[in-house]
Formats: C-alpha cells, sequence, structure tokens
C-alpha cells in the first residue's frame, strides 16, 4: 500500500508519519527530506540560484534512509546529513529550490522507486497528486500558521538557534503562499484526500487519527 501524506509545513506529517510507520512495520519515505538534500547541496556549491545546476545535483543526487534506534537517518553517499538538511538555512534554500521543475522532473522517478519498494507512508507536497495520484489512501495535513510556527520554533529551539516568532510565522505564510501558487507541481488537497486539522491535536492524538484512518482503508480494501 501507498499512504499518501500532503500538507503544508509545520502541519505535523513528517514526525507523524515516522512514528505512525514505525509502529505499523512500514517504510517511510520523507520526500522534503530529498529535497532538503539537493538545497543542502547546492547552498554549499552556492548554485541554489541556479535550477539547471540544482537539477544536475538531483540528477546524481545518492541519498539513502537508514532506519536508526534515534530515528531515520539521512545520508548522501556516506555523509549523515539528517541534521544539516534541517538547519534554518537551509530550510530557507529549499524554499526556492524545490518549486524549481528541473528539480522535480529529476526527483520523480527516485521518488516512486523508493515508495513503491514496500508498505510504505510517503509524505511530502504532491504526493497525491503528481507522484502517486493512485494511492491507497489520500491524507492532507493541515494547521493553523500560529500552531505550526510554534512547532518550528521548538524545533530550533532543541537545536539552539532561536528566531522571532512572528518572522517564523511570516515565512510560513509566505512558504505556503509560493507552494500553493507554484505553476508547477503546486501544493493541492485532491479530492479524494481526507483533511486532518492537527492545531488542536498533540502528537500522540495525531498518530492515533492517522491509525485509525490507514486501518480503516486496508478493512475497505481486504
Amino acid at each position: 500500500m501507498i499512504i499518501a501524506i500532503d500538507g503544508p509545513s509545520g502541519a505535523g506529517k513528517s514526525s507523524v508519519s515516522r512514528e505512525v510507520a514505525n509502529r505499523l512495520g512500514w517504510s517511510l519515505l520523507d520526500t522534503g527530506a530529498i529535497y532538503r538534500c539537493v538545497a543542502l547541496i547546492a547552498l554549499e556549491k552556492h548554485v541554489d540560484n541556479d535550477p539547471n545546476a540544482c537539477a544536475e545535483i538531483a540528477k546524481s543526487l545518492d541519498i539513502r534512509f537508514v532506519a536508526s534506534k534515534a530515528g531515520q537517518k539521512v545520508f548522501i553517499g556516506d555523509r549523515d546529513v539528517t541534521k544539516d538538511i534541517r538547519t534554518f538555512e537551509t530550510t530557507q534554500c529549499v524554499n526556492h529550490v524545490s518549486p524549481m521543475p528541473e528539480v522535480r522532473a529529476q526527483l520523480l522517478d527516485i521518488q516512486r522507486r523508493l515508495g513503491h519498494a514496500t508498505d510504505s507512508i510517503v509524505e511530502g507536497r504532491d504526493i497525491g497528486s503528481v507522484v502517486f495520484p493512485d494511492a491507497e489512501l489520500k491524507v492532507f495535513y493541515t494547521a493553523s500558521p500560529q500552531a505550526r510556527a510554534m512547532r518550528r520554533m521548538k524545533e530550533f529551539q532543541a537545536k539552539g538557534e532561536h528566531f522571532d516568532f512572528e518572522e517564523v510565522v511570516k515565512q510560513i505564510k509566505l512558504r505556503d503562499e509560493t507552494e500553493f501558487n507554484r505553476e508547477h507541481s503546486p501544493l493541492v488537497k485532491c479530492e479524494d484526500a481526507i483533511v486532518l486539522d492537527t492545531s488542536d491535536l498533540d502528537f500522540e492524538e495525531s498518530c492515533q487519527a492517522l491509525i485509525r484512518l490507514i486501518q480503516n482503508r486496508q478493512k475497505e480494501l481486504a
């Protein structure tokens, strides 16, 4: 089965998908991490504003997801970039690298190959609409900008990074506008997707909500 999880940044897709995949014994494909890897390398090579250069990075990207007791780790070749791709600078960079059609075209086959390898929860921005339009279950995560900003602030603080709350809210709204209105593979809620608003849900409640949706879909398909 493919469970397609879409939604804006900070809605809880990554953390909940990771935990639910672990509980079910399924694979997790964090497509956002793939784009972050491209952004990280582009940033380090100072070519993050060059679509063709970013596409070349995507084309030759040697990415691996490795399970560990501490959670899923992300590698580019032999380099562990799990923390590097989550910095504020990389997050800012991926905002303008990920919409590049040249990059998205190069990464499409990688995402499908990894997702079809086993029962998978796949999360990102255009999973149900573009990457896996025939997914058995599509879920669209959402939450208020303020709730999402608070989650981002906690992530940054845990890493020793500190930013102004209102600035984080501003950046989230700006990213939403970009993702919903971009020309290629915009963030959309598919007509057959179930909306899950996590604004007032804690982590465990969000996990249980997704598990129920998956179990109900499994019963329908049985």
